[in-house]
């Protein structure tokens, strides 16, 4: 498979150098998500791209050559085009200005299930599927100039880190990205390196799965034990372009750690498995599209409660355990933590559902407003919803929406764990009390 990224850098080098057919200025428009026949309007549309889509970091590599690496700017939606499918930790070798080869070429960027079913049908039984283990991206290749494998992040390169938002740059060379180091002194504890010797050419993705999830951490785990991290290995590509499952590479490389493959379904039936699961993140499925010839469409089918569950597991959320004693999960979030912590969710619970009463009792008469408004105060100190606003969410009916909604402003950045939060939910109970009886 030819990586779009490269085909356009070539390209456009070309134009730079001297030109090129029309044929070639129209599929390069197309990988760039706008066909063109006008050299013009074809650099008008690489600038828009690379200015304020995708995000090209480079590090020179010695006194001739330089090292690139593609990602999407994710301060911008997501936009599905060729080149932006693979803006997801793609290396290019460039001497001078010319690129000469890809040296990473990873997995493209998978696709949001609702917005994928614009495209291909939800009765699509996919080439394969799997769990998403819930963890870190990173890539291992082998770097021609370092004479090494080597990983990079979807990111950046092994010698490049952000620090206060700034992006430091280090020698070519110098491990100074801490995902990278993470992984590369787990590579080199399960002698991954000697496995992958013979395989120069090919990219290897995996996850960096540790005691807590990415979902709820910061950019990279903090002082890790790499003791306590594994590579989970997700896809390959191979030197020939194909791309393969990571339970496929696993057996090429005798490697033990790989997402757990789910039975064929179709996407709706995948769907309906994992919409409600707390302890997966979700499926990835590999959906075989015209509309992408040789790889396939990866389409990520998501968990409705996973992140809110982690929430509460790991970080003691009381707004995540709002939300779901409100789809009546209680019983299942007291599972993932300790009995005094489940004791507050049970209580979160019950004021959740007192408030849910208080509301179909009364209505939208003055009175209640007013305490709803007061119940807000004294937990934020300031007017956060006015009197009107409160009114016209009660009219809706939806009261359930609406009493989790109020709960919500009150719990927000709240822990479950903290000292105040008994006499917060407490004074709940006190003001829905009296809501009921005056």
């Amino acid at each position: 498979m030819e990586n779009p990224i490269l085909y356009v850098e070539r390209i456009m080098w070309l134009l730079r150098e001297g030109g090129v057919d029309e044929g070639s200025v129209r599929r390069t428009g197309e990988m760039l998500g706008t066909p063109v026949k006008r050299v013009d309007a074809l650099k008008a549309r690489y600038s828009d791209v690379f200015s304020r889509f995708i995000e090209k970091r480079c590090s020179e590599a010695g006194s001739q050559y330089v090292v690139c690496i593609y990602s999407w700017n994710r301060r911008k939606s997501f936009r599905v085009f060729p080149v932006s499918l693979y803006a997801t930790g793609t290396i290019i070798l460039f001497r001078g200005e010319e690129p000469l080869e890809v040296l990473s070429n990873p997995i493209p960027k998978a696709i949001d299930y609702q917005g994928a079913l614009g495209i291909i049908s939800q009765d699509i039984v996919p080439l394969y599927a799997s769990k998403r283990v819930d963890g870190w991206q990173v890539n291992a290749y082998y770097d021609k100039i370092l004479g090494r494998w080597i990983f990079s992040t979807r990111y950046v390169l092994h010698n490049m880190y952000f620090s206060r938002g700034v992006l430091n740059i280090d020698r070519y060379g110098e491990i100074s990205n801490p995902l990278v180091s993470l992984a590369d002194s787990i590579a080199f504890r399960e002698n991954l390196y000697g496995r992958l010797a013979g395989r120069e050419g090919w990219t290897f993705i995996f996850n960096i799965v540790g005691p807590e999830p990415a979902i709820t951490a910061p950019p990279y785990p903090i002082a890790p034990n790499p003791e306590e991290y594994r590579l989970y290995l997700v896809a390959a590509r191979r030197n020939d372009g194909v791309l393969i499952s990571g339970f496929e590479a696993s057996k090429e490389i005798g490697w033990s750690y790989y997402p757990e493959p789910v039975l064929p379904a179709s996407l709706d039936d995948l769907y309906r498995y994992i919409r409600s699961s707390l302890d997966t993140r979700s499926i990835i499925a590999w959906v075989k599209s015209g509309a992408f010839e040789q790889d396939p469409l990866l389409v990520e089918i998501p968990s409705q409660y996973y992140y809110d569950a982690m929430m509460v597991k790991h970080l003691y959320d009381a707004k995540s355990a709002l939300i779901l004693c409100s789809e009546g999960l209680t019983d299942h979030i007291k599972n993932l933590v300790s009995d005094n912590i489940g004791a507050r969710v049970e209580a979160i619970d019950r004021i959740y559902r007192a408030l849910v009463k208080a509301i179909e009792m009364r209505g939208a008469d003055d009175m209640l407003i007013r305490s709803i408004r007061d119940l807000i105060r004294s937990s934020r100190a300031r007017e956060i919803v006015s009197e009107e606003e409160i009114k016209s969410e009660i009219a809706s009916r939806n009261i359930r929406r609406v009493a989790r909604k109020i709960l919500a402003i009150m719990l927000e950045e709240r822990s479950l764990a903290s000292d105040d939060i008994s006499s917060i939910i407490s004074r709940i109970e006190e003001i829905i009390g009296f809501m009921r009886n005056h």
